[in-house]
């Protein structure tokens, strides 16, 4: 027989929805899906990043995978420049190659202030909505912005809405972060607390547990092998996105290195980069065989 009492919640499944609305609130309110850790790469002129992007545009997922692998081998990392990419390795190239694009035409044309005005005035009429009307209200402008749209993100203003009690009922509790200088700790709270009602956790049950869950040695992710293969101690880390995506200063330091320097060595080294003739025959036979 199992252990009588309430079951603890599925960790993988709250940080999963955690890490979902984090990215909605945050694209509601600032225009972009998490925070960014680099400033845009001063070392271009507005002619160079143009060149840049339209470079990128016509760059294969094949290219851009083989670049981005010989970047990290000339870096110390050991790659295997020979071996052919798989689906996923693909998508994920296509993905990384368009949100670089979509951030650098970003520093080409900023966003007009009026629009960055507009998502911040939905996002504050929502996490200071007190009624259903005014919740209902504020999502359905929330839903409306064209880049949730584009993005498939309306099904969160919907989540929202059709959750409005328990919204509210986190909001009134009185560890909501109130402070006209903690917005973060606000988006984070709501992200939290929107991430246990979907998972039937009550919503300041997963606030908690969230908040203070172990992201050292003996957390629910923390990583001691990758495959067969058993992690150095030096090396063992924890795998959840907070840990992931939330890079520490002296990683950011190095980014903003990157963002300088590493555009100009990809692209150097993309132009110089051939894909053999067998990974192109079997991506066009991948393709056939969807149809």
């Amino acid at each position: 027989m199992g252990k009588r009492g309430p079951k603890p919640p599925d960790f993988g499944l709250l940080m999963s929805w955690e890490f979902e609305f984090y990215k909605a609130f945050h694209l509601l309110r600032d225009g972009q899906l998490l925070p960014s850790n680099t400033p845009p790469p001063s070392g271009f002129k507005p002619p160079e990043l143009r060149r840049v992007v339209e470079a990128l545009k016509r760059m294969s997922p094949e290219v851009y995978w083989l670049t981005s692998r010989r970047v990290a081998n000339g870096l110390g990392e050991n790659v295997n420049l020979h071996k052919p990419p798989v689906s996923m390795d693909l998508a994920w190239a296509e993905r990384q190659k368009a949100e670089e694009i979509f951030w650098l035409e970003r520093t080409l044309n900023p966003p007009r202030v009026g629009a960055v005005a507009k998502r911040r005035k939905v996002w504050n009429d929502l996490f200071r909505a007190n009624t259903y009307a005014a919740l209902r209200k504020a999502c359905g402008r929330w839903a409306q912005l064209p880049d949730i749209r584009c993005a498939g993100m309306t099904p969160f203003p919907q989540h929202v809405v059709q959750n409005a009690a328990q919204f509210l009922f986190m909001k009134r509790n009185k560890r909501f972060p109130r402070s006209n200088y903690g917005d973060e700790s606000r988006l984070e709270y709501l992200a939290r607390g929107m991430a246990g009602v979907l998972c039937g956790v009550s919503p300041m049950t997963s606030i908690e547990r969230l908040r203070n869950m172990n992201h050292g040695s003996g957390g629910p992710f923390w990583t001691t092998h990758h495959g067969d293969h058993v992690l150095a101690s030096r090396d063992q880390y924890c795998a959840c996105w907070r840990c992931r995506v939330m890079k520490p200063r002296e990683i950011e330091r190095l980014s903003r290195t990157w963002c300088e320097n590493g555009l100009k060595l990809f692209m150097g080294l993309a132009a110089a980069t051939k894909v053999p003739r067998e990974w192109k025959a079997m991506r066009s036979e991948r393709i056939s065989s969807q149809f």
